[in-house]
């Protein structure tokens, strides 16, 4: 036994055995990290920033890792070994399937969504995530509009597409469907953040647009490796990855318990500017962004006021 400091500086005693894992590449240890959803994204990389790999953090232990962590970890069935050997598998199906696998490291990893303290430790991803940042919109919404709030997503929609705005979104039915769609039509990239696998478009119905959104130039992305289903909770989650890849997020429906609200709330959390679309008269439908404009938000009576607040002159840039 020696002694070590877990995450929050406090003095343990950690073994000295090292789990023995079967060989393998850098990404294959990277993934089986990646699949421990017990282990937040801040504890895997202030784990990694440590240790200094992944397989190194797996030869820990299981045990070892949970006293590291200093709290009631639910790893007790976390296998080291067998979840290499379960990425070892994996990394045939990812390469047939064109996915492609990038750490918090990278030095290609999204600027933005680097700048948010918890962004995912590893992102699985389909096309181009080569982007640029300044001129992006997270473009976000209920599930379920209303004829006023698809008119909306259309019109804004239509517009930053045609000023080369990215579009990011969730690939969700309703307004991320919407905005997604507006930037195919146009031609220009949009950037689609899954709540689950990339090989289980969700819903379904979408597959089509995602197809669309690769030829176009686009990308499909998530921190859940491919075979992770479509758990309620996971969707939160995903909406933080929406707001980091976004220089700003503008919300163009919810009502007063929608949860597109979540994202909006997340703005505020890591300094990102949000815009509201201007709610119609009388809607219920619109109560949350009604909302969020009492409270402080900016209400965007143009889609052009979003880009005269960049200060963007359509030259790709945005101050």
């Amino acid at each position: 036994m020696s002694e070590d400091k877990d995450l929050w500086g406090n003095i343990i005693s950690i073994s000295d055995t090292r789990v023995v894992l079967p060989e393998a590449d850098e990404r294959v240890y990277d993934m089986a990290l990646s699949f421990e959803e017990g282990i937040t994204p801040i504890e895997k990389m202030a784990l990694f920033r440590r240790y200094g790999s992944s397989k190194a953090i797996l030869e820990l232990g299981r045990t070892t890792i949970r006293n590291l962590l200093g709290r009631g970890w639910q790893g007790s069935d976390f296998d080291p070994a067998a979840a290499v050997e379960q990425a070892m598998q994996m990394q045939y199906f990812i390469d047939n399937a064109h996915i492609k696998v990038m750490r918090f490291d990278d030095p290609d990893y999204p600027v933005g969504l680097s700048q948010i303290p918890d962004c995912p430790f590893l992102l699985y991803y389909k096309g181009n995530l080569q982007y640029n940042y300044y001129t992006s919109i997270g473009f976000v919404g209920t599930r379920h509009p209303s004829s006023a709030g698809e008119q909306i997503a259309k019109e804004y929609g239509d517009y930053f597409a045609s000023q080369g705005v990215t579009i990011v979104s969730g690939l969700a039915a309703g307004i991320d469907s919407i905005g997604h769609q507006c930037a195919v039509d146009a031609g220009v990239p949009t950037i689609a953040v899954m709540g689950c696998g990339i090989d289980r478009i969700y819903p379904a119905d979408n597959k089509d647009l995602a197809k669309k959104i690769l030829d176009g130039g686009g990308a499909i992305i998530s921190e859940y490796a491919p075979g992770a289903g479509t758990q309620k909770w996971r969707f939160p989650r995903r909406n933080r990855i929406i707001v980091g890849l976004s220089r700003s997020v503008f919300l163009v429906q919810a009502a007063q318990r929608s949860g597109s609200l979540i994202t909006a709330y997340l703005t505020t959390d890591y300094n990102r500017d949000l815009f509201i679309a201007p709610p119609p008269a009388d809607d219920a439908d619109f109560d949350g962004n009604r909302r969020l404009i009492e409270i402080g938000a900016a209400c965007l009576d143009s889609p052009q006021s979003l880009l005269d607040h960049w200060q963007y002159t359509g030259d790709g840039d945005g101050s």
